[in-house]
């Protein structure tokens, strides 16, 4: 179910796109199938004949208890008198330490589609879907192929939708097909249409029409690094002057350690309240990130070639998407649930202001 904003700015409304199965077929390879946990998968390789995905599980918990097991396996060797009791203990705790290892590490997972022997892949229908990830924060974006017989097959997945699309749209190139969408979308909205060639660049970024700027840092966060940094330098700066008649007499390391902290906080506190990510619009729609005041543009499309912006993201999650429809490509900005609906509407004044100042 997602959120989304019409282009006259009217109300936005709730709408989730009907679930049905279409008939498709295609020749379905699957190796490594993980049970537990979530992962990511990508586009690895595609022609005609073969489309190949792959994705690592996330490492599970058990692989942080490899250290003190390894640790543990490492103790008998350093005892004066190696006996062969301690020899067992050490190759007992080094066998458990690999069983760990082997349970929690990622696990590779790959995906082949191919088409039927001495042919040519036949259409399919993919669909655009979403589930919410095991943390519950945020959305994980799928695309799924579903043959004619058998249950679907994600073949596509990750948090970031932007992404997602671009290799829809390449997957689209070699093998066409109909898309349905289940991000509740408008019916015109096709995110995954990608025509880089549409028309011409503009030589600038033009008469700036307004941006969107989202925190890496949810905003607890970003209060208590300030309140972190704040308290401990002036308690630095109180027991400094406190104790400034007998400073000399004080090892410096006593004082260098100190000082590093007092840095290491104000320097985590200024890349937590200066990280953001920002939806800028003018002569080009563009997704800038900004650190300690360092601007990098991630990507960036043709005012002209913008033909929708939606706000999209599952029910549960804590961070939704502001995803723009664009010929030369989509967009997508992460922002907090409560404000995507808010920031979506901002984002198509912007547009709407960019293209008064261009026909003007």
């Amino acid at each position: 179910m997602t959120l989304e904003t019409d282009e006259s700015m009217g109300m936005s409304s709730v709408s989730e796109a009907p679930r049905w199965r279409h008939d498709n077929d295609a020749v379905r390879r699957e190796t490594r199938r993980p049970e537990r946990a979530q992962q990511r998968l990508e586009l690895v390789s595609a022609d005609a004949s073969r489309l190949v995905f792959a994705g690592r599980r996330p490492a599970s918990s058990p692989i942080f208890l490899c250290p003190p097991t390894l640790a543990l396996a490492a103790l008998p060797w350093l005892a004066p008198e190696l006996t062969p009791v301690r020899v067992a203990t050490s190759l007992v705790f080094l066998g458990v330490t690999s069983a760990l290892a082997a349970w929690g590490w990622p696990r590779r997972r790959q995906i082949e589609l191919s088409a039927p022997a001495g042919g040519v892949a036949a259409p399919r229908r993919w669909v655009l879907d979403m589930t919410l990830d095991p943390d519950g924060r945020t959305a994980l974006y799928s695309v799924e192929h579903e043959p004619a017989e058998g249950a679907a097959l994600t073949v596509l997945e990750g948090p970031d939708p932007e992404r997602v699309l671009w290799q829809l749209s390449e997957v689209l190139r070699h093998w066409p097909a109909p898309v349905e969408c289940r991000w509740g979308l408008a019916a015109a909205a096709h995110p995954w249409s990608i025509e880089p060639h549409s028309g011409p660049r503009p030589r600038g970024d033009g008469q700036l029409g307004g941006s969107v700027a989202v925190p890496f840092a949810h905003e607890p966060l970003i209060w208590c690094t300030r309140l972190m940094a704040a308290f401990v330098v002036l308690d630095v700066l109180f027991l400094v002057t406190s104790v400034a008649p007998t400073l000399h007499v004080i090892h410096p390391l006593s004082l260098v350690l100190p000082v590093l902290f007092v840095t290491y906080l104000i320097v985590l506190s200024l890349v937590v309240n200066t990280g953001t990510s920002r939806l800028r619009v003018g002569g080009r729609v563009s997704r800038e990130t900004s650190l300690l005041g360092l601007v990098t543009r991630r990507a960036e499309v043709r005012l002209e070639s913008v033909r929708g912006v939606y706000a999209i993201g599952a029910p549960g999650a804590e961070r939704w998407h502001v995803l723009v429809d664009s010929a030369d490509g989509p967009l997508a900005l992460a922002v907090p649930r409560q404000r995507a609906t808010q920031l979506a509407r901002d984002v198509e004044r912007a547009l709407q202001s960019a293209r008064s100042a261009v026909s003007s």
